[in-house]
């Protein structure tokens, strides 16, 4: 086995992708082909990509892989690299590639033969995580992402640890991972359609800057779990991911930077080395500038409140009327 199968199995002839030694680097574009080959960096984009990573320029190249990784048990002890390797392999998932990161974890990658709709992502993602998790397999949940990023095979980590490639087979059809799917009692939920967005300048004014920066970081851990500030990979990632998040409550850049160090600290680390949290924070409000974004109304504490205690004397009448 080897890198160019491995590549073959996940790109076609004339895709652009990235690859670099840490986040930062696997941002921007290099033709797949002959490019990658014989690359030193340790990550690289899963999908193809146009410009440079992020999900509208997946989107736009083709959203065909999905990836899978575990290292831990939910209670936080080590799963060793062979017992991955067989849950992996016991839950009978078609993948198309799997790869050893070198330190902890196992990577296995889904790449479809045929695009995947971006409102279908997270439904198929999560779905197949569900399935995973019954036999026994624990997901990390950050690697959900559109423009994720994993470990390219037959490269050496700075602790001298080859990113072996396990196994390379072949990309997947709707219908092998449907059957697979429906063999396991799983189904793709429908995504929620979009809510109509009833923002307007100003909507935010009465919330208080630190209710602002709760709401945001609940939004940002419902999809990509608890921030680590000393994850020793994707810091630079789930900030960008968070920004973005503090950017739609209509909180400042500054504001937004400075409540994030008081909770986390101003330490950051990435793959070898450490960040200061202004660019990723400035990434991420550039880029929601420039595509314009949607804003997000938010409802103050007594607007909550008051909410919750119509809801209340809703039931209540509700079940006065059962018993009369």
């Amino acid at each position: 086995m080897n890198r160019r199968l491995f590549l073959e199995t996940l790109f076609d002839a004339d895709h652009i992708s990235t690859c670099g030694r840490d986040d930062r680097g696997a941002t921007y574009p290099k033709p797949v082909f002959p490019d990658l080959i014989a690359d030193s960096g340790l990550k690289f984009s899963i999908n193809p990509i146009i410009k440079w990573r992020d999900t509208q320029n997946v989107v736009e190249a083709g959203l065909y892989s999905m990836l899978f990784e575990m290292d831990e048990t939910p209670d936080g002890k080590r799963i060793p690299r062979d017992t991955q390797i067989s849950l992996f392999r016991s839950s009978g998932l078609p993948y198309s590639t799997m790869t050893w990161s070198g330190t902890k974890s196992v990577h296995v990658i889904v790449r479809m033969e045929e695009p995947i709709p971006q409102a279908l992502f997270v439904p198929l993602w999560q779905a197949i995580e569900r399935v995973l998790t019954n036999y026994g397999c624990s997901i990390d949940p950050a690697t959900m992402k559109i423009p994720q990023i994993s470990r390219m095979p037959e490269s050496i980590r700075e602790n001298g640890q080859k990113q072996d490639l396990i196994d390379v087979r072949k990309r997947i059809t709707r219908s092998e991972l449907g059957q697979w799917l429906k063999e396991n009692g799983e189904t793709i939920e429908k995504p929620e359609p979009p809510k109509p967005n009833n923002w307007t300048a100003g909507s935010n004014e009465s919330i208080e800057d630190q209710e602002k920066w709760n709401a945001a970081y609940n939004m940002y851990k419902k999809k990509w779990g608890e921030f680590d500030p000393t994850s020793t990979t994707g810091n630079w990632t789930c900030l960008v991911n968070f920004a973005t998040y503090c950017y739609k409550v209509d909180l400042s850049m500054q504001t937004a930077m400075q409540l994030t160090v008081n909770k986390f600290g101003s330490h950051f680390v990435g793959t070898g080395h450490e960040f200061d949290i202004d660019k990723p924070f400035e990434k991420s409000y550039t880029w929601c500038q420039k595509n314009a974004i949607d804003k997000i109304k938010l409802k103050s504490k007594r607007e909550y409140k008051n909410e919750l205690r119509e809801a209340a004397q809703r039931r209540n009448r509700e079940n006065y009327k059962k018993y009369i």
